[in-house]
């Protein structure tokens, strides 16, 4: 008798040992999943943001160098443009004005992307910096058309125009001289041909509104030199 009680209490043993584990039921194990997936989630949300702001500060400079070295390509296309004229013109420079349309300039050459309509068109992207949201997309009413037609100034560069209009002066000798022509010849490494048009306010036309400032298209200015390469100085260099 003792032998067979013993055995009857070690076959319940593991049916009350079962019993003794708290049901769950299966709407609460739901509900613990649920709370659990959302915990997970915060967390993962907090790690992004956490990211977001550190990679955040890294990313300006990051896209602004980007859009310098596209800006640079296109001054050096600009600059072949440039060439194309000057082997069509006996190596002179385009005759233009310093500003694009519609900035006041007080010059009544055509703004270069006209002057060199044959050769770059003045709708081809070469004419705008990425970096520019204000300037080259500004209008102007053009007169030279009847009737008269708005357009898009359509660059986004200071040209030097004092190239063009054969800028002469006298020197220490009391000589008329060809200065640019002179820097053209001895330093075309440091002779500016265009740059960006960024970092003030500037005047419109008369007629075609008020004044708008503008800034820098990037943290420093990009210039192309008469050599043909495109190098840049710091923005807060006059």
């Amino acid at each position: 008798m003792p032998s067979s009680k013993s055995n009857i209490r070690r076959s319940l043993a593991p049916a009350q040992r079962a019993r003794s584990t708290p049901f769950t039921p299966p709407t609460s194990r739901a509900k613990l999943l649920h709370a659990f997936t959302i915990i997970e989630l915060l967390v993962v949300i907090s790690i992004i943001a956490l990211l977001i702001a550190i990679l955040l500060p890294a990313l300006g400079p990051a896209r602004d160098s980007a859009r310098r070295a596209a800006c640079t390509v296109n001054m050096r296309s600009v600059g072949q443009a440039v060439e194309l004229y000057k082997n069509q013109w006996k190596e002179k420079f385009p005759v233009a004005k310093y500003m694009p349309d519609p900035w006041l300039s007080g010059d009544p050459n055509p703004p270069l992307n006209i002057a060199m309509l044959d050769q770059l068109d003045r709708e081809s992207p070469a004419w705008r910096c990425p970096g520019d949201r204000v300037i080259w997309r500004e209008t102007f009413k053009d007169t030279s058309t009847t009737p008269v037609t708005e357009k898009i100034g359509g660059s986004s560069y200071t040209y030097v125009s004092a190239l063009g209009d054969e800028f002469t002066g006298t020197d220490s000798n009391g000589r008329r001289r060809n200065f640019f022509a002179m820097y053209l010849r001895t330093q075309p490494t440091n002779t500016p041909i265009i740059y960006d048009f960024d970092g003030g306010t500037f005047d419109k036309q008369p007629g075609e509104g008020d004044p708008v400032t503008v800034s820098f298209f990037h943290r420093v200015r990009n210039v192309l030199f008469a050599d043909g390469h495109a190098g840049r100085f710091d923005a807060n260099t006059q």
